[in-house]
């Protein structure tokens, strides 16, 4: 290992004003102290937002991580993880994450350099013991079996095994050995718990869990960071530290920007390429050298003909493990390149099936395909989450060389549901009129309409989708140095990056100057992230001629519509984040926002005459206690959040009260648009809550909150509006969304 890796004893390093101020915050009532904190932390809500300038030292603190890290990896580190990654890819690259989120939070903690080192290189290995699972379990699409998964459980004690040839360093091991291990679990009754487990244990345990939650699986879509965050609370006090829960949620929400996958991609890179002086430097990565130019050049037409593709497209090899995955795959099925890569084909798990509804359970067309040796061509149907199924025409070809070798297979799936939508698509006079004069993508007016529908459409139990907000950094400085036809030049080259890197489906648009658009359908908050990351690192890649040779870079906000929302909340929500991302550093990717999580809405009962002379249906839904698991100073940056997309205004703070004058929006009004709006008083009460174990005794660790709130019509006249119960139910649902909370049924 590295030579800062001592073998001195490991301490806890979190401060000790620390932890005592948090046992003095573990009473159950609200004392005098905590009231005035409250009331200062809510008297803040009425503060000016700051205005997003550019702050140069954000990236040479994203590079002095990266650069300490290139320092911990060398040795036998870079082998393991070298050998880790000849294994499997995709647990290589969720190590990568892991340990890049470590280091970060190493440093925010002021960890000592020993101890940086011990818990980096800790993350990075992890997983080394996957090297020992069998490929039928490591690489198995679907739901592992009792038996399989007592397997995998063995992955921590065969890591260490692994590395105890390496290094004697006992701390080390300890932490790889107990990452998996819960803070207070009921089945581990002979090994360390709670604050006895290595501290890099713990901290190892939510970085990973954060990573596994916000990537990509076969059985489950990336949830949003915000999400993860509330998951990760749930958690606290029985399979995670609180303490340190709170801290990484902190840290999230201060930096979310570290957490990205393009800065593990930089890393990789530097991981590849750095051999130093070691025995190895003779050996070289880069098999490019090697290959002609022409079958370069094949293998660009390659990647650009199945990259835009409207059909399916996928490559397995000879034992129908799954090499690609297209764009358009991902859309028709709905499951992610980087969930499905190196898996086996299963067609259970693909979610096809035969049109005459049967279902054989060992029924594989790869299989069958790579059996037989013949094409398959035969009209299947597509089964997707919480939709009707879709018919598809399926076809497997073998790919064979010259002496009848083969090498695989190409799956090829066409959408057959919307053969009949050429109309939309030749619209010369509308497009004239919904079209940008200089860039050739929709404007303004147009977008603004397609986010109305989405919104309107999602709430009615439709797709979820996202929306990407860019704008590109220092423009003005453009047009001062190079002119404005260098401008212009700048401006259409982004609207063609952004048109290059969209779907069928989407909706690429110029809002006004040099903002940029994107509505994403039928994606959530991390695969948007993910697909804004890529259109970022495409645009700082592209020299432009009236430049000099030089690229433009942007920065982009993302979000994912959310219950509640209007068109005119996620749009705010995306532009914050914008903000947000220019004042962190711009050229960077920032996402906001919990995500979509269905629920479901009560039907308003309907009101007859002798409704106008009823109060008290109105009171039944105005009033409500919305409990989330975060603290309350995070729970009330949330609601910072919620206040300036809302635009409401706060009228007064009384000590841990605040009252708002919101404008609530609903889509259920009357045929006017003045209908659709109604000014709310909404009174919101927070207080910190504790959670409690069989025996009644309070955790003292575990932080909640709960808001109690109040909400009625500032107006007499909208106490009889129809809408009022709608605008109501739809700005609870905001606001749960927003502070990541459930309703609690008996308040209602």
């Amino acid at each position: 290992m590295t030579d800062s890796i001592a073998t001195s004893a490991f301490t806890n390093p979190v401060a000790a004003p620390f932890l005592s101020a948090l046992d003095a915050e573990s009473a159950t009532s609200v004392l005098p102290e905590k009231r005035n904190q409250l009331e200062m932390l809510l008297a803040g809500l009425q503060d000016a937002a700051p205005a997003a300038e550019e702050n140069p030292a954000v990236n040479k603190v994203d590079l002095k991580f990266e650069n300490r890290l290139a320092m911990v990896r060398l040795g036998i580190a870079t082998s393991l993880f070298y050998s880790l990654r000849a294994k499997h890819v995709a647990t290589a690259a969720h190590s990568l994450r892991v340990a890049l989120s470590c280091s970060t939070w190493a440093h925010r903690l002021g960890l000592e350099d020993a101890q940086r080192d011990r818990i980096e290189v800790a993350a990075l290995l992890h997983d080394l013991g996957k090297i020992g699972i069998p490929d039928r379990i490591l690489r198995k699409p679907g739901k592992l079996t009792v038996e399989e998964q007592l397997t995998m459980d063995c992955c921590s004690r065969l890591g260490c095994e692994i590395l105890h040839g390496c290094t004697d360093d006992s701390e080390l091991l300890d932490t790889v050995l107990h990452a998996n291990t819960w803070f207070e679990s009921r089945r581990c009754e002979d090994g360390p718990q709670g604050d006895a487990l290595p501290l890099g244990s713990r901290m190892l345990s939510i970085a990973d869990a954060f990573d596994a939650m916000t990537t990509d699986h076969v059985y489950r879509n990336a949830m949003s960071r915000e999400r993860a965050i509330q998951e990760l609370s749930k958690g606290s006090g029985t399979q995670f530290d609180p303490e340190l829960v709170i801290d990484f949620s902190r840290m999230v929400e201060d930096r979310p920007e570290v957490l990205q996958g393009i800065v593990a991609d930089r890393w990789l890179k530097n991981l590849q390429g750095n051999s130093g002086a070691s025995l190895w430097a003779s050996t070289s990565n880069d098999f490019s050298e090697a290959i002609s130019p022409s079958l370069r050049s094949e293998a660009f037409f390659l990647n650009q003909l199945v990259g835009k593709l409207k059909d399916g497209i996928a490559f397995t090899d000879n034992e129908g493990t799954i090499t690609r995955w297209n764009d358009a795959m991902q859309r028709i099925t709905s499951i992610s390149a980087d969930a499905i890569g190196g898996k086996v084909w299963s067609d259970e798990t693909i979610r096809l099936r035969e049109r005459d509804a049967s279902r054989h359970e060992n029924a594989c067309v790869v299989s069958e395909c790579l059996l037989n040796g013949t094409c398959i061509s035969r009209p299947m149907l597509l089964e997707r989450p919480g939709q009707r199924p879709i018919p598809v025409h399926v076809q497997v070809s073998p790919v064979t060389g010259d002496a009848r070798t083969s090498f695989g297979v190409v799956v090829v799936i066409r959408d057959l549901s919307d053969q009949a939508s050429l109309e939309e698509k030749v619209e010369t006079l509308h497009e004239q009129t919904t079209r940008d004069s200089l860039t050739g993508i929709f404007n303004r007016a147009y977008f603004d309409s397609r986010l109305t529908a989405a919104a309107e459409k999602t709430s009615s139990g439709g797709a979820t989708f996202s929306l990407i907000i860019c704008d590109i950094d220092h423009f003005k400085r453009v047009n001062d140095v190079h002119g404005h036809p260098a401008g212009d030049q700048a401006l259409i080259q982004f609207a063609s990056t952004l048109e290059n890197h969209s779907r069928d489906g989407d909706v690429v648009a110029r809002y006004g100057g040099e903002e940029f658009l994107l509505i994403c359908k039928d994606c959530d908050n991390a695969t948007a992230t993910k697909r804004a990351e890529v259109i970022r690192g495409a645009l700082e890649r592209t020299p432009l001629s009236s430049l000099g040779g030089a690229a433009v870079t942007a920065s982009f906000g993302v979000t994912e519509y959310q219950a509640g929302d209007s068109a005119e909340t996620i749009l705010a929500r995306a532009d914050r984040a914008l903000l947000k991302a220019k004042d962190n550093g711009r050229n960077r990717v920032i996402q906001l926002g919990a995500g979509n999580c269905p629920v479901q809405h009560s039907e308003p009962r309907k009101r007859s005459w002798f409704g106008l002379f009823e109060s008290g249906d109105a009171r039944q839904i105005s009033e409500f206690d919305i409990l989330t698991p975060v603290p309350v100073d995070l729970a009330i940056e949330k609601l910072r959040g919620f206040i300036a997309d809302h635009d409401a205004k706060v009228i007064r703070v009384n000590e841990n009260q605040v009252s708002l004058k919101v404008n609530a929006v609903c889509t259920t009004g009357g045929r006017r648009r003045i209908d659709h709006h109604i000014t709310l008083d909404a009174q919101l009460t927070l207080s910190e809550q504790k959670k409690f174990d069989q025996a009644g005794t309070p955790n003292r660790k575990w932080q909640g909150t709960k808001v109690h709130a109040v909400v009625r019509p500032i107006r007499n006249r909208d106490r009889r509006s129809r809408a009022l119960n709608p605008c109501i139910t739809q700005l609870i649902a905001s606001l749960k969304s927003y502070i990541m909370g459930e309703i609690i049924e008996d308040s209602i």
